[in-house]
């Protein structure tokens, strides 16, 4: 039931896609948990994104170029040929322009952030998986979690409810020090951009509400 056990950027993706893009990802979703409970595979062939994020690791601790890991990467996988070069030159914008790490030393934690909001009333596990947590200067750090999505772009609405989540999941970790960035966008948000309201969790859960309604409505009219 994927829709109950989910990551968080997937999540953002369907509260704000148009409806035809969130049924058609949900029917996609049906499919997959309807063949796996025949005995199949759920799996698509991977993270399609995990490479890329894995790259940019590399490149914010010192151990490569970003721009050099994307065009291997390309040569390598031709699926890659059309969305990777559009994150990279919005990463390399980022960390160059907004998040300010150009020429600043940057210490990559071994082991990458992760943390789960579990949402009882619901029955529900939003997963925050493999966020950056990184060491900059040696004075300061920032936890930073992708939003890979093509469409539709993260509002800020969508950046407040992406922060608040990260913050329920990530309790032992400063608040002040997440980050969402939006690679195709350019974008970012932050707790000092984009300041929390008050209202963040009582609006994730009426949308993650009627989010499951959908999936539930579209999953009896197989």
């Amino acid at each position: 039931m994927s829709v109950l056990d989910i990551p968080l950027r997937k999540v953002l993706q369907l509260f704000y896609a148009s409806s035809k893009l969130r049924q058609s990802i949900l029917k996609t979703d049906i499919r997959l948990d309807d063949k796996k409970a025949a005995g199949g595979s759920r799996s698509q062939g991977g993270d399609f994104y995990a490479p890329f994020w894995s790259d940019v690791k590399k490149h914010i601790s010192g151990d490569g170029d970003l721009g050099a890991m994307t065009a291997e990467r390309l040569l390598s996988n031709g699926s890659y040929k059309r969305l990777y070069p559009q994150l990279r030159d919005g990463v390399l914008e980022l960390l160059s322009a907004k998040l300010r790490w150009s020429n600043e030393p940057v210490e990559i934690t071994p082991k990458s952030v992760n943390g789960i909001l579990r949402i009882e009333s619901l029955g529900a596990t939003i997963r925050v998986k493999d966020a950056i947590h990184a060491r900059v200067r040696g004075e300061y750090n920032r936890i930073v979690y992708p939003y890979f999505s093509e469409e539709p772009a993260l509002s800020d609405e969508g950046g407040r409810l992406g922060l608040w989540a990260m913050q329920q999941a990530l309790p032992a970790l400063d608040a002040e020090d997440m980050r969402i960035i939006d690679p195709f966008r350019k974008a970012f948000f932050s707790p000092q951009i984009t300041p929390l309201q008050g209202n963040e969790g009582a609006l994730f859960l009426d949308r993650y509400n009627s989010l499951i309604a959908e999936w539930e409505r579209l999953r009896g009219h197989r």
